[in-house]
């Protein structure tokens, strides 16, 4: 099917080809000029302004502060290629006393693929926490040029974008292997557009390189993130169906299978050639906290993925409504082409609210759905612009969704303003300089247990013993305080060095509780910040949290 030029100016403004499939095409309308839209004052900008404003923030912020401090469990992914280079062996000695297999003889607890780009940058620029963070930002950037690109391969409005853009800001957290995933489902993406032929703008037909190299894509994101690479595989098999019936294009069948049959050959391959990884594996899933069992939301994870997604939720609501009130008019090519990646990505988007909600845990929300957000909205708001005639309905839309930036951006601004003071405080160098003076000082086989965030400095000491707070033993049975107690009487660590929000959200209390205990001489802890952070602070922990590098260091004397 030949199809016609796309305005550069629009996009939105197409003829109608011979052979139109469905109708779409017969009377197309006036174009959707930029000077016509909601915000004609930002015709000029340049369309990725607001994408380079915030990666210009994020540097800004990695240099003023180190941040984001790496999560809790950052250095479970990160720790065996560290081990590697450091000691020789690829295992995570800071988790054995959890995971034997992936602690101590090979690490296979999760898919493996992030392992690469994380060993070739480490090999470079070092295996310490801010070479960690600098490798997500940089992963962070090359996710930020994909979705540019596939919002530019739709000729998408700047304003559209820009507004999209704003929603980056609820990205605040990216230190696993999520950040490496998701780049390589935006790639699979952006493959899925180039290779129907309905997303094409005339000017060259697809190629059939586009279509193995989308199943390649998502075969890749599932060999880093199973989650996210499943979100994906989702969208772009449903987009691909949807695509090829619009637009009279044969399904290309046997890519798709190869897509679902890779995938499980692996898993049998390593299940029958490489049995000490599949039992390692086995180890995480049996642990592992992600999968809860069904369950009733409770009302802070309705209230954390609401905060997270809540420009997701006003779609989810906003386009059925305008769908049946403002009698959509997709007489042009645009109407399609939006909503080919509009409703793909956003059932995606609420498939993963909805598990988040009832049986996955509630933090993924934040790892898989709020990277779709931006995509989701400028998909929604270029689909309204073109489809949708009342321009009112269209700025009432825009003004929700700006309020809705405010929301989503809050742990952005306290990292800019609270964190940016924290950092003043104790700073990333000061507090490892800190952490690294408590280490030498330990005698020989000391048990240790340590943040994630400042066991990249303790594998470099081979005089003690260093435990990861969140594994101080096996977490299948029991509630997390008094597994954390246990494990405390177990191994009788001579001291703790944890951050701010890991001794406030759980070791505060456990503390509390073994000062009364018969085997413990003394407890003395040592917060090293003298401004208080927000996770001291009960009404600000689940607001702004996690952005201070200030130790608090506690010392026990054993009878």
């Amino acid at each position: 099917m030949q199809m016609p030029a796309v305005s550069a100016q629009t996009g939105l403004h197409l003829h109608a080809p011979e052979n139109d499939p469905g109708g779409f095409l017969k009377k197309p309308p006036p174009p959707f000029r930029s000077g016509n839209s909601p915000f004609a004052m930002i015709k000029r900008t340049p369309v990725w302004l607001v994408f380079a404003l915030f990666f210009f923030w994020k540097i800004a912020l990695f240099l003023l502060s180190t941040q984001p401090v790496p999560a809790n469990d950052a250095f479970f992914y990160d720790g065996a290629v560290i081990n590697y280079l450091l000691h020789g062996g690829y295992y995570n000695p800071s988790v054995v006393l959890a995971f034997p297999i992936s602690g101590a003889h090979v690490f296979s607890a999760y898919p493996p693929f992030y392992q690469v780009p994380l060993l070739a940058w480490m090999m470079v620029f070092g295996t310490s926490a801010a070479s960690a963070i600098a490798l997500h930002l940089f992963l962070l950037g090359l996710y930020l040029l994909v979705l540019l690109a596939i919002l530019r391969r739709l000729q998408t409005p700047a304003w559209c974008v820009q507004i999209a853009g704003l929603f980056l800001l609820t990205l605040t957290f990216h230190d696993r292997p999520d950040t490496f995933a998701q780049l390589l489902g935006m790639l699979a993406l952006y493959s899925w557009i180039r290779s129907r032929r309905i997303f094409s703008d005339g000017a060259e037909a697809p190629a059939g390189i586009w279509t193995w190299l989308m199943v390649l894509f998502v075969v890749l994101s599932l060999a880093t993130g199973l989650q996210i690479g499943a979100t994906y595989c989702g969208i772009v098999t449903l987009g691909t169906i949807a695509a090829c019936r619009l637009g009279r294009e044969r399904l290309p069948l046997f890519p798709l299978l190869t897509m679902f049959l890779v995938p499980v050959a692996l898993v049998l391959l390593v299940k029958t050639a490489l049995p000490q990884a599949w039992a390692g594996f086995q180890e995480n899933v049996r642990q592992t906290p992600t999968l809860t069992g069904f369950r009733v939301p409770y009302p802070e994870e309705i209230m954390k993925v609401a905060r997270t997604v809540p420009a997701i939720i006003l779609v989810a609501l906003m386009l059925p409504l305008s769908w049946f009130t403002q009698r959509p008019d997709l007489s042009v090519n645009a109407g399609p082409r939006f909503s080919l990646v509009l409703l793909p990505t956003l059932l995606a988007a609420l498939g993963v609210m909805a598990a988040c909600l009832c049986f996955l845990a509630a933090n993924s929300v934040g790892t898989i759905a709020n990277y779709l957000q931006p995509l989701i909205v400028a998909s929604y708001l270029a689909l309204c612009a073109s489809a949708f005639p009342g321009r009112r309905w269209l700025r009432g839309q825009i003004a929700c969704l700006l309020l809705l930036v405010l929301l989503g951006a809050v742990r952005a601004l306290g990292m800019t303003t609270w964190g940016l003071a924290c950092a003043r405080d104790v700073s990333y160098s000061s507090a490892v300089q800190r952490v690294r003076a408590e280490l030498e000082k330990q005698p020989p086989n000391s048990p240790v247990v340590l943040s994630s965030a400042f066991l990249y400095e303790a594998a470099r000491h081979t005089n003690v013993q260093s435990i990861h707070c969140d594994w101080l033993i096996d977490v299948r049975h029991g509630g997390q305080r008094s597994l954390d107690l246990e494990g405390l009487f177990n191994q009788k660590p001579v001291q703790l060095v944890l951050t701010q929000f890991d001794y406030y959200r759980r070791f505060q209390a456990v503390l509390e509780s073994a000062r009364s205990d018969p085997r413990i001489q003394s407890i003395q802890i040592e917060d090293t910040a003298t401004i208080r952070t927000p996770d001291s602070i009960p009404k600000f922990q689940r607001v702004v949290q996690h952005i201070s590098w200030a130790p608090i260091i506690v010392k026990i004397s054993w009878k």
